[in-house]
């Protein structure tokens, strides 16, 4: 089951897909991309992510949470 975890003091979003462990990683700007050691994706980390910037962008007829739970994502405190 997918997880999230946001740092608030860090501003770092990390998404964790999977529960294997990252053994490869790719960088791209402020996306970082965990790999398994079969090159699967096991999670995304998102440096400078601001919830606000993102707000501006879900409608305001469905909020992040109940589109997280549509999706079957868990939200970690």
């Amino acid at each position: 089951k997918p997880k999230i975890k946001y740092s608030k003091e860090s501003g770092v979003l990390s998404l964790r897909i999977s529960r294997q462990k990252s053994v490869d990683s790719d960088i791209h700007g402020n996306v970082v991309l965990d790999y398994d050691k079969a090159g699967k994706l096991v999670g995304v980390d998102l440096y400078n992510f601001n919830f606000s910037d993102f707000k501006k962008v879900v409608t305001p007829s469905r909020s992040f949470s109940s589109i997280t739970r549509s999706m079957g994502i868990e939200m970690l405190g």
